[in-house]
């Protein structure tokens, strides 16, 4: 008898836990992760029901913002087909304003069952790093420029800094011109090598900084440069600063360059071979203000005075023997 409502009791038990299951196992709802951190307030979030007794589905967004002290829905509760199918919950400006991370999830119901997936979070940033500094461009040979510089001391914002390139001072920095792209975090000391596609051609560069979602800051580069760069809202025009340099630094000389393609100190045009310099520091010898030559002063060089001295002295000897032979 006891045997008896043993196994009784045992096959109850089972039987509640295997219906349990079943009837949880009925729907199911997964849902992606989107990409974090992001600059965009405007995105959708995908999902995917089922459902094995062929009922249809209702699913339900919710979000938690960081300033929300619990989650809410957000949009229309969104109607599947029946056995379940894939949607997304859309998120616009009005739901994601603030920076912040914000938490997403959905609920799932078919009939008297119901499944929530798990939760997602998606940090919204629109800060932009500092703009780096310390830009200096250096000529290794024809063919071959090396960019240096320092990502600002911005607190961690910046993740990487992208360089561009073009043959003209004004250019767009997009992908068109992006040649390079260095990992660097904030405060920093920062190098790119570039080999130049057409040795005969003078290249201007400018770099640019951008944090992991996407915002990037002004831009530093060739002081002779106007750029143009396109955010997610705006397109605007700058003008790259002068760069900086350590005192005395020669960053490009060649003498291997188209005519008026290589520029000169400041920004000038060079004149001859032995003025072609980059942007920067002239060196001492041609430091100091510019002088007028008049034809007397190439006469009166030190090679001519001395070319000169030493004529007289040989006509005065001359003079000298030639009179003691005479006595």
């Amino acid at each position: 008898m006891v045997k008896t409502l043993f196994a009784t009791a045992t096959m109850f038990i089972l039987t509640l836990l295997l219906t349990t299951v079943v009837y949880a196992a009925n729907l199911s709802v997964r849902i992606e992760v989107p990409k974090t951190p992001t600059n965009q307030n405007a995105f959708k979030i995908n999902f995917v029901t089922m459902d094995i007794l062929g009922r249809s589905v209702d699913v339900q967004c919710f979000k938690k913002g960081p300033g929300d002290s619990s989650s809410s829905q957000f949009g229309s509760t969104l109607n599947l087909s029946a056995g379940g199918n894939s949607g997304n919950c859309e998120v616009t400006s009005s739901i994601v304003s603030a920076e912040g991370t914000y938490e997403f999830y959905v609920i799932a119901t078919a009939g008297s069952d119901t499944a929530t997936s798990s939760t997602v979070n998606v940090e919204y940033k629109t800060s932009a790093p500092s703009t780096p500094g310390n830009y200096n461009k250096e000529l290794l040979g024809s063919c071959q420029y090396k960019i240096t510089f320092k990502t600002a001391d911005d607190g961690g914002r910046t993740s990487r800094v992208e360089v561009y390139r073009s043959d003209q001072t004004s250019f767009t920095a997009d992908s068109g011109t992006r040649v390079g792209t260095v990992w660097i975090g904030s405060n920093l000391e920062g190098s790119f090598i570039d080999n130049v596609p057409d040795c005969g051609k003078g290249y201007y560069y400018v770099i640019r900084a951008f944090d992991g979602a996407g915002n990037g800051s002004g831009i530093a580069g060739d002081s002779v440069t106007k750029v143009t760069i396109t955010s997610t809202t705006t397109t605007t025009t700058q003008t790259s600063p002068a760069p900086t340099a350590a005192a005395g630094a020669i960053l490009a000389v060649t003498s291997q360059v188209g005519q008026g393609d290589i520029l000169g100190v400041n920004g000038e045009e060079a004149t001859s071979e032995g003025d072609i310099l980059g942007e920067g520091t002239p060196s001492s010898e041609e430091a100091g203000p510019s002088e007028t030559v008049t034809p007397e002063k190439k006469l009166l060089t030190p090679k001519n005075i001395f070319l000169a001295t030493l004529v007289l002295i040989i006509l005065g000897g001359g003079y000298y023997y030639y009179r003691s032979r005479q006595k």
